[in-house]
């Protein structure tokens, strides 16, 4: 079985290339799920979840990084 890399990923607004990514560790996954809306039909949170500039701060936050969610989009 492949293991699943869960990454906050921002992607640059005009190329839509990814432009940051940042692991997610294990430990605050389930927080992660929380506030990305994550439904109980992906447990595994294998799919992809648009966030607002409050939730990206959020997580962000609870994996100690600082993110400026006016240049990139999450």
């Amino acid at each position: 079985m492949t293991a699943i890399s869960h990454r906050l990923v921002g992607y640059d607004p005009a190329s839509e290339r990814v432009a940051a990514e940042y692991e997610i560790p294990k430990s605050r996954l389930d927080y992660a799920k929380r506030v990305a809306g994550v439904d109980a039909d992906d447990p595994d949170a294998v799919l992809c979840y648009k966030l607002t500039g409050e939730e990206t701060r959020g997580i962000a936050g609870t994996i100690g990084i600082v993110i400026d969610v006016a240049t990139l989009h999450f």
